[in-house]
């Protein structure tokens, strides 16, 4: 997928049409999801930060349903969800707003503290 260089805005980022699993290369570039899309993390290191922009698709002008899903041995902590692993974040298209986003930092630890949320604009739910 190509990144645009978004510089009047100052942040890359790149469209995001289907499912994508991240990558350490990632890292920095806000994933600007314009389809139902299952977004999957890799397993937490230390550094890398992910930003999941809720986007507007080209085709319909509507907003799509993100999943996050981290990876089975990663949980997400912050934003008020409990200690759990492996459960995914949620932004409902019956609920969310063009402009929605979260951004998760990892912190290198295996179990529920392998994502810290760092910010969030709109909702995010937790998979039950």
């Amino acid at each position: 997928m190509p990144v645009i260089n978004n510089t009047r805005k100052g942040f890359l980022s790149a469209a995001v049409t289907g499912n994508k699993t991240l990558t350490a290369a990632d890292s920095g570039i806000v994933q600007d999801v314009q389809s139902d899309a299952v977004i999957s993390l890799p397993a937490s290191t230390a550094g890398l930060t992910f930003t999941i922009h809720v986007g507007q698709s080209a085709t319909s002008g509507n907003q799509p349903t993100v999943t996050i899903d981290p990876n089975a041995s990663d949980g997400v902590t912050g934003n008020g969800y409990t200690a759990t692993v492996n459960k995914d974040l949620i932004s409902d298209k019956t609920t969310n707003k063009y402009g929605d986003l979260i951004t998760l930092r990892g912190t290198g630890t295996t179990g529920v503290t392998g994502w810290i949320v760092e910010s969030v604009i709109g909702t995010w739910a937790r998979q039950a």
